[in-house]
Formats: C-alpha cells, sequence, structure tokens
C-alpha cells in the first residue's frame, strides 16, 4: 500500500471517528432535549387538566370535550377523554406539525423516553386518559441530526480533497526520486534530479545527486582502471614478447659464434700453427705466423666471452641453478677485491624457458651493478623456492643506494623491474647508506606464468 493510500486511510478514519463522536454527542443532546420538553409538556398538560378537573365538577362530560376541542393539540401529549361506557367522547387531533412524517424508528428508539400514560377520574363517571408524544420532538432531533451529517459529510469530502491535494503535492518529490532510483537501477548513472520542494525533498534530492555522482564517478574510474589494466597487459604481452623474440636472437647468435665462428677460428689456429712449422727458417713469415697465432687466440677468448652474455649455452643443457653457478664463477675469476658467495637451493622442477632466462638476466644485472657500483668487499646471491615463487636475492655490503635508485640514471634496476613485472612478478629494493644493499625479487612459478 502507497504512503498517499495511507494516509488517506488515516485522515478517513480520523474523520470517520470524528463524526461518530458528533452523532454519539448529537444523540445525547437530542435525548436530553426530548426529555425536557415531554416534562415540560407535562406540567402543561398537569395545568390543564387541574382546571379540567374543576370544570367536570361542575359541568357534564360533554362540557369538557368541547372544551378540549377548542383547546386543541397538546404539544407532545395525547389525551382522550371517556364515558361511563368505555366510550371515547374525545380524541386529541393528528399533530399538524410536520405533518406526515416521522423519524425512522431506529432513532426514535435511541432518543425517546418512555411513553408516560396516566388515567384522572373527572367525576360523573368520566375519565381523562393523557399519553406523552415525543414523536414530534423526535423528529425535531432528527432533522438536526440530518443537517449535522450533511454538514459533517461536506466537511469529510472537503478534507479529503484538500488532504489529497496537499498530500500529492508534498509526495511529488518523492516519487521524482523513485523514478530516479529506477533510472539508475536500468544503469542511467547520469541521471540527476532537479531542485525539490520541501526541507526534507531538497535534502534527499541533494543526496540522490551527490550518490549518483559518486556512483557515476566510480564507474569511470572502475573503467579507466580496466582500460589501464588491459593496456598494462597488452605491454606486458609485448614486453614478454620481445624480449623471447630478443633471446632467441641472442641463443641463434650465440650458437652461431660457438659453431661456426669457433670452428673457423680453430682451423686459423690450425693453419697458422701448420705454416710456422714449415717457415721455421723464415724469421719475418714466422713473426708474422706468430701475429696471426694471436690474433686468433685473442679472438677466440673474445668470442668465448661474448657467448655467456648472449645466451649461458649451460642455461639450455644444466639448467638454472647450475648456469647461475657458472655465472658467480665467472664474475669470481674476473674479479679481485670481492668476495662472491652463493647459497643455490636445488629446485623442485625446471621453471619455463621465459622465468629461466629472465632470473638469469635479473642475476646478470644485480651482479653487474654490485660490482660496478656497490664498492662492495662481499656479494652474496640466494636462489631458491617459497611459497609457489622463485626467490631471487642479491646482497651487497657495498655503499649503498640513493633513496630512489630508479630515478638516478640507473637504467639496469629499471631494467630488471620491467622484467620482473613481465613475468608477474615484484621486486624490492632494501638499502641504507654505507650499509649495503638487497634486490629481492619474487617470481611466481604458478601456470599462468609465461614459460616461452
Amino acid at each position: 500500500m502507497s504512503l498517499r493510500a495511507k494516509l488517506h486511510l488515516l485522515v478517513a478514519a480520523l474523520s470517520l471517528g470524528l463524526v461518530g463522536t458528533m452523532v454519539y454527542l448529537s444523540v445525547g443532546d437530542t435525548r436530553r432535549s426530548v426529555g425536557e420538553e415531554i416534562t415540560a409538556s407535562s406540567r402543561i398538560a398537569q395545568q390543564l387538566l387541574s382546571r379540567l378537573i374543576l370544570v367536570g365538577s361542575q359541568d357534564g362530560l360533554d362540557d369538557i370535550a368541547e372544551y378540549l376541542r377548542g383547546l386543541g393539540r397538546v404539544r407532545s401529549n395525547d389525551i382522550a377523554l371517556y364515558d361511563t361506557g368505555g366510550q371515547a367522547i374525545y380524541r386529541s387531533p393528528e399533530p399538524t406539525y410536520k405533518a406526515g412524517r416521522s423519524a425512522p424508528g431506529w432513532f426514535a428508539h435511541l432518543v425517546q423516553p418512555t411513553p408516560q400514560t396516566r388515567s384522572i377520574d373527572v367525576g360523573r363517571g368520566g375519565r381523562l386518559v393523557v399519553r406523552s408524544d415525543a414523536s414530534r420532538a423526535v423528529l425535531d432531533g432528527w432533522d438536526d441530526m440530518k443537517r449535522l451529517l450533511g454538514v459533517a459529510l461536506m466537511l469529510f469530502a472537503l478534507a479529503n480533497l484538500v488532504v489529497y491535494a496537499v498530500v500529492g503535492r508534498a509526495l511529488a518529490p518523492f516519487e521524482r526520486i523513485l523514478r530516479g532510483l529506477r533510472e539508475m537501477e536500468q544503469g542511467a548513472f547520469h541521471t540527476r534530479l532537479p531542485p525539490l520542494r520541501g526541507r526534507e525533498a531538497g535534502a534527499m534530492g541533494a543526496a540522490f545527486n551527490h550518490m549518483a555522482e559518486a556512483i557515476e564517478n566510480s564507474l569511470a574510474a572502475r573503467r579507466e582502471a580496466a582500460e589501464a589494466a588491459a593496456r598494462l597487459d597488452m605491454q606486458q604481452e609485448l614486453t614478454r614478447a620481445l624480449h623471447a623474440r630478443i633471446e632467441e636472437e641472442r641463443r641463434a647468435l650465440a650458437r652461431e659464434l660457438h659453431d661456426e665462428l669457433g670452428q673457423q677460428v680453430t682451423a686459423i689456429r690450425s693453419l697458422a700453427l701448420a705454416i710456422a712449422q714449415r717457415a721455421a727458417g723464415d724469421g719475418a713469415m714466422r713473426n708474422a705466423v706468430q701475429a696471426l697465432t694471436a690474433t686468433s687466440n685473442q679472438l677466440y677468448d673474445s668470442m668465448h666471452a661474448m657467448i655467456p652474455r648472449l645466451r649461458p649455452l649451460a642455461l639450455d643443457s644444466l639448467g638454472l641453478v647450475e648456469a647461475v653457478a657458472d655465472l658467480v664463477d665467472d664474475w669470481r675469476l674476473r674479479t679481485t677485491g670481492i668476495r662472491f658467495e652463493a647459497a643455490l637451493a636445488p629446485l623442485p622442477g625446471e621453471p619455463g624457458d621465459a622465468v629461466r632466462i629472465g632470473a638469469y638476466r635479473i642475476v646478470q644485472e644485480a651482479l653487474s651493478n654490485a660490482v660496478r657500483h656497490a664498492r662492495a668487499t662481499r656479494i652474496r646471491v640466494n636462489l631458491a623456492v617459497t611459497a609457489g615463487s622463485l626467490a631471487i636475492d642479491v646482497a651487497d655490503d657495498g655503499i649503498g643506494m640513493p633513496e630512489a635508485p630508479e630515478q638516478s640514471g640507473r637504467f639496469g634496476l629499471r631494467g630488471m623491474r620491467e622484467r620482473v613485472e613481465t613475468l608477474g612478478g615484484q621486486l624490492q629494493i632494501a638499502s641504507r647508506p654505507g650499509a649495503g644493499s638487497t634486490i629481492e625479487v619474487r617470481i611466481p612459478l604458478h601456470e599462468g606464468n609465461p614459460s616461452r
């Protein structure tokens, strides 16, 4: 049931209660007034009867009847005169006041008093019977009641019309708010309400507009976040594809250097050795051969030093742990004044190619940064699997890093972070000036992580 219907029912109930109270009070007043009129009429009748008794003692019954005919009807009383045989000599005429009308029986039953009858001996065998008659007084009360009910019904109808108009005007803003809520339910979050009449409705309208604006802004922010996430996913996918392509090219180039160029350099060294044996007596030729041999040896060493940087062959043949161990050993052999330590736990299973090469490049870059910038005397590499993620920690006891190391021109750190984020992992840097630095990397090993 709507609020308007409830208010109408409430007003109607109150109005009907008021009308009922008025009817009840009116019936009581009518009962009292009828009673008072009957009492007054009885007194008048008593005075008349006293006169009749005096007349009857001197004159006959016919004279009394003639007197009563001249008297006419006494209000609220029926008078009858009987002779010695019980025959009616006289009866009061019918009332002319509101003749032909009478009040409803139920109303008369509510207001009229109990009829009173008195029988008086008037002498010479005559008997006068007086009976109270409240029908005219009751009819007057009924007419008053009808007028009262008519006025009450008019006021009732007028009050309901006024309430209908006032309630409709007062509830119109709330119906507008309800329509706005339904529009928002259908997805029209741009809905706004105009200024509404009334303090409460105005406050609710302002709150509605504020809510709608907040929802619209929230949805817009979510859309922007979703679009940004989609762009980030696309960028990460492109980065993964780019890294994979670069690693493919590096692998092909490393194998080409190892297989093709390595064989050719070896052949050059063999030819130089053969020429040196044949030109043992030719000093100029021997010097040229020695220069050729030295150049080929230098080329061979440079090629073998370049191959691990392009693609560590141990990564494909021995796995991540052994490749990292070889990397640490290589730094240990090439660097003096720094103690390298490695704690490499066996992996439960070899990760995918993308994780494997990514982890290797991260360790490679972290060691390079520590050696070049940290001024450290001790560098430690930890590698293990914890909580479903590959954990890589590279710590040193050097001079530490600035507060924003990635914004200080260290592109190696940026590259490491981009590589980690591409793999869905996290990179954290803990550093204090003069107390060394620690790079902590966590790369998830779930099935969703790309393996190629």
